[in-house]
Protein backbone atom coordinates (compact mmCIF):
# COMPACT_ATOMS: atom_id res chain seq x y z
CA UNK A 1 0.00 0.00 0.00
CA UNK A 2 2.69 2.37 1.06
CA UNK A 3 4.71 1.51 -2.44
CA UNK A 4 1.35 2.59 -4.47
CA UNK A 5 0.86 6.06 -2.47
CA UNK A 6 4.55 6.46 -3.61
CA UNK A 7 3.81 6.18 -7.30
CA UNK A 8 2.55 9.24 -8.96
CA UNK A 9 -0.59 7.64 -10.75
CA UNK A 10 -1.82 11.15 -12.86
CA UNK A 11 2.26 10.82 -14.22
CA UNK A 12 2.32 7.32 -15.09
CA UNK A 13 -1.50 7.53 -16.46
CA UNK A 14 -0.11 10.70 -18.63
CA UNK A 15 2.51 8.51 -20.05
CA UNK A 16 0.34 5.17 -20.66
CA UNK A 17 -1.82 7.73 -23.01
CA UNK A 18 1.14 9.26 -24.46
CA UNK A 19 2.29 6.18 -26.09
CA UNK A 20 -1.16 4.75 -26.77
CA UNK A 21 -1.67 8.10 -28.66
CA UNK A 22 1.22 6.99 -30.92
CA UNK A 23 0.25 3.52 -31.41
CA UNK A 24 -3.06 5.28 -32.53
CA UNK A 25 -1.29 7.57 -34.82
CA UNK A 26 0.51 5.29 -36.19
CA UNK A 27 -2.37 3.04 -36.92
CA UNK A 28 -4.68 5.77 -38.51
CA UNK A 29 -1.24 6.18 -41.22
CA UNK A 30 -1.48 1.78 -41.94
CA UNK A 31 -2.33 1.17 -45.67
CA UNK A 32 -5.16 -0.78 -46.59
CA UNK A 33 -3.36 -3.78 -47.10
CA UNK A 34 -1.85 -3.84 -43.93
CA UNK A 35 -3.98 -6.15 -41.25
CA UNK A 36 -5.07 -4.71 -38.03
CA UNK A 37 -4.02 -7.02 -35.93
CA UNK A 38 -0.36 -7.56 -37.15
CA UNK A 39 -0.06 -4.01 -37.24
CA UNK A 40 -1.11 -3.21 -33.92
CA UNK A 41 1.08 -6.68 -32.61
CA UNK A 42 4.06 -5.32 -34.46
CA UNK A 43 3.92 -1.67 -33.46
CA UNK A 44 2.92 -2.51 -29.83
CA UNK A 45 7.02 -3.68 -29.78
CA UNK A 46 7.84 -1.33 -31.36
CA UNK A 47 6.64 1.72 -28.77
CA UNK A 48 8.10 -0.22 -26.25
CA UNK A 49 11.45 -0.14 -27.60
CA UNK A 50 11.01 3.77 -28.28
CA UNK A 51 9.83 3.98 -24.72
CA UNK A 52 12.72 1.74 -23.89
CA UNK A 53 15.29 3.99 -25.35
CA UNK A 54 13.44 7.27 -24.42
CA UNK A 55 13.29 6.45 -20.23
CA UNK A 56 16.57 5.03 -20.45
CA UNK A 57 17.80 8.68 -21.68
CA UNK A 58 15.82 10.54 -19.80
CA UNK A 59 16.09 9.46 -16.08
CA UNK A 60 19.45 7.53 -16.19
CA UNK A 61 21.59 9.18 -19.12
CA UNK A 62 21.17 12.68 -19.60
CA UNK A 63 21.12 13.35 -15.71
CA UNK A 64 24.41 10.97 -15.24
CA UNK A 65 25.88 12.98 -18.06
CA UNK A 66 24.31 16.31 -19.57
CA UNK A 67 23.07 17.10 -16.31
CA UNK A 68 26.80 17.02 -14.92
CA UNK A 69 28.61 18.44 -18.14
CA UNK A 70 30.14 15.19 -19.60
CA UNK A 71 29.00 16.46 -23.10
CA UNK A 72 31.14 13.66 -24.70
CA UNK A 73 30.48 11.13 -22.54
CA UNK A 74 26.48 11.89 -23.01
CA UNK A 75 27.16 11.41 -26.62
CA UNK A 76 28.66 7.96 -26.44
CA UNK A 77 26.11 6.74 -23.78
CA UNK A 78 23.05 8.34 -25.84
CA UNK A 79 24.32 7.14 -28.96
CA UNK A 80 24.94 3.23 -27.70
CA UNK A 81 22.05 2.61 -25.74
CA UNK A 82 20.16 3.76 -28.71
CA UNK A 83 22.16 1.61 -30.78
CA UNK A 84 21.45 -1.29 -28.41
CA UNK A 85 17.77 -0.64 -28.27
CA UNK A 86 17.95 -1.00 -32.31
CA UNK A 87 19.75 -4.41 -32.08
CA UNK A 88 17.63 -5.73 -29.72
CA UNK A 89 14.70 -4.66 -31.89
CA UNK A 90 16.35 -6.03 -35.08
CA UNK A 91 16.70 -10.00 -33.33
CA UNK A 92 13.46 -9.47 -32.02
CA UNK A 93 12.46 -9.47 -35.62
CA UNK A 94 14.64 -11.62 -37.24
CA UNK A 95 13.49 -14.58 -34.59
CA UNK A 96 10.17 -13.66 -33.77
CA UNK A 97 7.71 -11.26 -35.74
CA UNK A 98 9.00 -11.81 -39.08
CA UNK A 99 8.38 -15.58 -38.65
CA UNK A 100 4.79 -14.25 -36.96
CA UNK A 101 4.04 -11.95 -39.56
CA UNK A 102 6.02 -12.83 -43.23
CA UNK A 103 3.26 -11.14 -45.16
CA UNK A 104 3.55 -7.68 -43.16
CA UNK A 105 7.49 -7.58 -43.05
CA UNK A 106 7.15 -9.05 -46.74
CA UNK A 107 8.42 -5.29 -48.06
CA UNK A 108 10.37 -3.73 -45.41
CA UNK A 109 14.06 -2.32 -45.75
CA UNK A 110 15.44 -5.69 -44.17
CA UNK A 111 13.80 -7.93 -44.72
CA UNK A 112 16.51 -10.18 -46.86
CA UNK A 113 19.13 -8.98 -44.35
CA UNK A 114 21.02 -11.35 -41.96
CA UNK A 115 21.36 -10.58 -38.63
CA UNK A 116 24.91 -9.17 -38.78
CA UNK A 117 23.73 -7.22 -42.36
CA UNK A 118 20.85 -5.38 -40.24
CA UNK A 119 23.08 -4.22 -37.32
CA UNK A 120 25.87 -2.92 -39.28
CA UNK A 121 23.38 -0.96 -42.41
CA UNK A 122 24.20 2.07 -42.51
CA UNK A 123 20.51 2.49 -44.14
CA UNK A 124 18.63 0.49 -42.15
CA UNK A 125 20.55 2.08 -38.52
CA UNK A 126 19.80 5.56 -40.13
CA UNK A 127 16.05 4.81 -40.62
CA UNK A 128 15.70 2.84 -37.49
CA UNK A 129 17.38 5.27 -35.13
CA UNK A 130 14.66 8.17 -36.71
CA UNK A 131 11.99 6.08 -36.12
CA UNK A 132 13.15 5.33 -32.50
CA UNK A 133 14.01 8.64 -31.39
CA UNK A 134 11.16 11.02 -33.04
CA UNK A 135 8.50 10.34 -29.69
CA UNK A 136 12.19 10.56 -27.29
CA UNK A 137 12.47 14.23 -28.63
CA UNK A 138 8.70 15.24 -27.86
CA UNK A 139 8.82 13.41 -24.80
CA UNK A 140 12.38 15.01 -23.48
CA UNK A 141 10.70 18.50 -24.90
CA UNK A 142 7.82 18.38 -21.98
CA UNK A 143 10.07 16.57 -19.46
CA UNK A 144 12.67 19.79 -19.99
CA UNK A 145 9.43 22.13 -19.79
CA UNK A 146 8.15 20.32 -16.59
CA UNK A 147 11.53 20.89 -15.42
CA UNK A 148 11.97 24.35 -15.86
CA UNK A 149 8.56 25.11 -14.62
CA UNK A 150 9.53 23.71 -11.60
CA UNK A 151 12.84 25.65 -11.41
CA UNK A 152 10.95 28.86 -11.82
CA UNK A 153 8.49 27.98 -9.34
CA UNK A 154 10.80 26.99 -6.91
CA UNK A 155 12.80 30.54 -7.66
CA UNK A 156 9.82 32.34 -7.46
CA UNK A 157 9.26 30.76 -3.55
CA UNK A 158 12.92 31.44 -2.68
CA UNK A 159 13.13 35.04 -4.04
CA UNK A 160 9.29 35.71 -1.87
CA UNK A 161 11.24 33.62 1.25
CA UNK A 162 13.81 36.01 0.72
CA UNK A 163 12.23 39.29 0.75
CA UNK A 164 10.02 38.55 3.61
CA UNK A 165 13.42 37.73 5.47
CA UNK A 166 15.11 40.88 4.17
CA UNK A 167 11.94 43.03 5.34
CA UNK A 168 12.09 41.27 8.46
CA UNK A 169 15.36 42.52 9.07
CA UNK A 170 14.30 46.13 8.16
CA UNK A 171 11.36 46.43 9.76
CA UNK A 172 12.40 46.34 13.43
CA UNK A 173 15.61 48.38 12.82
CA UNK A 174 12.80 51.21 11.71
CA UNK A 175 10.36 50.91 14.49
CA UNK A 176 13.58 51.07 16.88
CA UNK A 177 14.41 53.86 15.11
CA UNK A 178 11.31 55.26 15.80
CA UNK A 179 10.57 54.44 19.48
CA UNK A 180 13.92 56.14 20.14
CA UNK A 181 12.67 59.22 19.12
CA UNK A 182 9.07 58.66 21.08
CA UNK A 183 11.37 57.61 24.29
CA UNK A 184 13.18 60.92 23.94
CA UNK A 185 10.06 62.67 24.16
CA UNK A 186 8.41 61.21 26.67
CA UNK A 187 11.57 61.48 28.97
CA UNK A 188 11.28 65.36 28.35
CA UNK A 189 7.49 65.34 29.09
CA UNK A 190 7.05 66.90 25.69
CA UNK A 191 3.52 67.91 24.58
CA UNK A 192 4.58 66.99 21.04
CA UNK A 193 4.61 62.83 22.15
CA UNK A 194 0.47 62.66 21.32
CA UNK A 195 1.17 63.88 17.81
CA UNK A 196 4.55 61.30 17.55
CA UNK A 197 1.85 58.59 18.57
CA UNK A 198 -0.92 59.49 15.84
CA UNK A 199 2.06 59.52 13.52
CA UNK A 200 3.52 56.56 14.72
CA UNK A 201 0.02 55.05 14.11
CA UNK A 202 0.05 55.59 10.91
CA UNK A 203 3.66 54.10 10.01
CA UNK A 204 2.62 51.38 11.82
CA UNK A 205 -0.51 50.45 9.73
CA UNK A 206 1.98 50.88 6.73
CA UNK A 207 4.75 48.93 7.91
CA UNK A 208 2.21 45.61 9.57
CA UNK A 209 -0.16 45.17 7.12
CA UNK A 210 1.26 47.19 3.58
CA UNK A 211 4.29 45.64 3.19
CA UNK A 212 3.37 42.49 2.81
CA UNK A 213 3.18 43.43 -0.58
CA UNK A 214 5.98 43.57 -2.87
CA UNK A 215 5.33 46.60 -4.17
CA UNK A 216 2.85 49.71 -3.13
CA UNK A 217 1.54 52.85 -5.13
CA UNK A 218 3.84 55.66 -4.99
CA UNK A 219 1.53 58.02 -3.05
CA UNK A 220 1.31 55.41 -0.24
CA UNK A 221 5.25 55.33 -0.41
CA UNK A 222 5.10 59.67 -0.04
CA UNK A 223 2.78 58.70 2.89
CA UNK A 224 5.62 56.82 4.99
CA UNK A 225 8.01 59.07 4.18
CA UNK A 226 5.79 62.23 4.85
CA UNK A 227 4.82 60.86 8.27
CA UNK A 228 8.59 59.86 9.27
CA UNK A 229 9.70 63.23 8.43
CA UNK A 230 7.29 64.71 10.49
CA UNK A 231 8.38 62.38 13.46
CA UNK A 232 11.81 63.58 12.83
CA UNK A 233 10.75 67.75 12.92
CA UNK A 234 9.37 66.93 15.91
CA UNK A 235 11.94 65.66 17.61
CA UNK A 236 14.53 68.84 16.31
CA UNK A 237 14.51 72.47 16.32
CA UNK A 238 14.39 74.90 13.62
CA UNK A 239 17.68 76.03 13.94
CA UNK A 240 19.37 72.16 14.34
CA UNK A 241 17.43 70.95 10.81
CA UNK A 242 17.13 72.21 7.75
CA UNK A 243 14.48 69.75 5.49
CA UNK A 244 13.29 69.96 2.39
CA UNK A 245 10.89 66.94 0.62
CA UNK A 246 10.58 68.06 -2.98
CA UNK A 247 7.94 65.58 -5.48
CA UNK A 248 7.60 65.18 -9.26
CA UNK A 249 4.38 62.80 -9.41
CA UNK A 250 3.93 62.12 -13.27
CA UNK A 251 2.97 59.09 -13.44
CA UNK A 252 0.86 56.63 -10.23
CA UNK A 253 3.06 54.45 -10.08
CA UNK A 254 4.34 51.43 -7.66
CA UNK A 255 7.54 50.73 -5.61
CA UNK A 256 9.04 48.21 -3.33
CA UNK A 257 7.91 49.62 0.16
CA UNK A 258 10.38 50.83 2.61
CA UNK A 259 13.06 50.74 -0.39
CA UNK A 260 14.24 54.78 -0.11
CA UNK A 261 13.73 54.66 3.74
CA UNK A 262 16.89 53.27 5.14
CA UNK A 263 18.69 56.11 2.93
CA UNK A 264 16.05 58.87 5.02
CA UNK A 265 17.24 57.17 8.15
CA UNK A 266 20.84 57.28 7.27
CA UNK A 267 20.71 60.98 6.82
CA UNK A 268 18.84 62.16 9.98
CA UNK A 269 21.20 59.39 11.90
CA UNK A 270 24.53 60.93 11.03
CA UNK A 271 23.39 63.96 9.12
CA UNK A 272 21.53 65.56 12.15
CA UNK A 273 22.46 63.61 15.46
CA UNK A 274 26.04 64.43 15.57
CA UNK A 275 25.89 67.78 13.92
CA UNK A 276 26.75 70.52 16.17
CA UNK A 277 25.90 73.26 13.49
CA UNK A 278 22.53 73.61 11.28
CA UNK A 279 21.86 70.26 9.26
CA UNK A 280 20.73 70.02 5.99
CA UNK A 281 18.51 67.63 4.01
CA UNK A 282 16.94 67.49 1.12
CA UNK A 283 15.13 64.65 -0.88
CA UNK A 284 13.77 64.24 -4.02
CA UNK A 285 11.03 62.01 -5.56
CA UNK A 286 10.27 61.79 -9.31
CA UNK A 287 7.68 59.52 -11.24
CA UNK A 288 7.50 59.42 -14.42
CA UNK A 289 6.76 56.78 -17.31
CA UNK A 290 8.36 53.85 -16.45
CA UNK A 291 10.97 55.20 -14.25
CA UNK A 292 11.23 56.47 -10.15
CA UNK A 293 14.00 58.58 -9.58
CA UNK A 294 14.84 59.25 -5.81
CA UNK A 295 17.57 61.77 -4.30
CA UNK A 296 18.46 62.35 -0.75
CA UNK A 297 21.34 64.67 -0.03
CA UNK A 298 22.47 65.55 3.41
CA UNK A 299 25.37 67.47 5.23
CA UNK A 300 28.03 65.85 6.91
CA UNK A 301 29.40 66.96 10.52
CA UNK A 302 32.48 67.09 10.32
CA UNK A 303 33.31 65.28 13.58
CA UNK A 304 34.93 61.28 13.90
CA UNK A 305 31.31 60.37 15.30
CA UNK A 306 30.01 60.85 11.69
CA UNK A 307 31.11 57.67 10.09
CA UNK A 308 28.58 55.32 9.25
CA UNK A 309 28.14 52.19 11.52
CA UNK A 310 28.29 48.56 10.90
CA UNK A 311 24.37 48.46 11.23
CA UNK A 312 23.33 51.41 8.88
CA UNK A 313 26.18 49.35 6.55
CA UNK A 314 23.76 46.19 7.29
CA UNK A 315 20.53 48.74 6.44
CA UNK A 316 22.37 49.94 2.92
CA UNK A 317 23.10 45.94 2.02
CA UNK A 318 19.84 44.87 2.91
CA UNK A 319 18.71 47.63 0.62
CA UNK A 320 20.76 46.46 -2.44
CA UNK A 321 19.60 42.74 -1.97
CA UNK A 322 15.89 43.75 -2.09
CA UNK A 323 16.96 45.88 -4.97
CA UNK A 324 18.31 42.93 -6.81
CA UNK A 325 15.82 40.86 -6.14
CA UNK A 326 12.73 43.42 -7.23
CA UNK A 327 14.54 45.47 -9.92
CA UNK A 328 17.01 42.80 -11.09
CA UNK A 329 18.79 44.66 -13.97
CA UNK A 330 16.52 47.42 -13.51
CA UNK A 331 17.99 49.50 -10.75
CA UNK A 332 20.81 51.86 -10.49
CA UNK A 333 22.16 53.11 -7.23
CA UNK A 334 24.66 56.43 -6.57
CA UNK A 335 26.31 56.97 -3.66
CA UNK A 336 28.63 60.30 -3.39
CA UNK A 337 30.31 60.88 -0.42
CA UNK A 338 32.57 63.99 0.46
CA UNK A 339 33.93 65.66 3.30
CA UNK A 340 30.96 68.15 3.52
CA UNK A 341 27.90 65.82 2.33
CA UNK A 342 26.18 62.40 1.61
CA UNK A 343 24.57 61.92 -1.54
CA UNK A 344 22.27 59.04 -3.06
CA UNK A 345 20.53 58.38 -6.30
CA UNK A 346 18.07 55.78 -7.12
CA UNK A 347 17.02 55.23 -10.21
CA UNK A 348 14.73 52.65 -10.34
CA UNK A 349 13.02 51.18 -14.28
CA UNK A 350 9.69 49.71 -14.43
Amino acid sequence: MNFLQKLDLKRIAFHFLYWVFFLFFYYSNKSDDEGSYPFLFVYSFKIIAQATAGYGLIYFIIPETLNEKKYLLFILAAVGWIYFVFALLMILKFYYLEPKFPDFFADWLGHKMTIPERLTSGKLILREFSFITYPIIILGFISFNRKQQRLLKLEEEKKSMELKVLKNQLNPHFLFNTLNNLYTLTLKKDDKAPEVIAKLSEILDFVLYRCNEDYVSIEKEIALIENYIALEKLRYSENRLNILFTKDIQENNKISPLIVLTFIENAFKHGVINETEKAIIRLHLESKKQQIIFSIENTKPKNEFSKISDKSKIGLINVQKQLDLLYPKKHQLEIEETQTKYAVKLYLTL
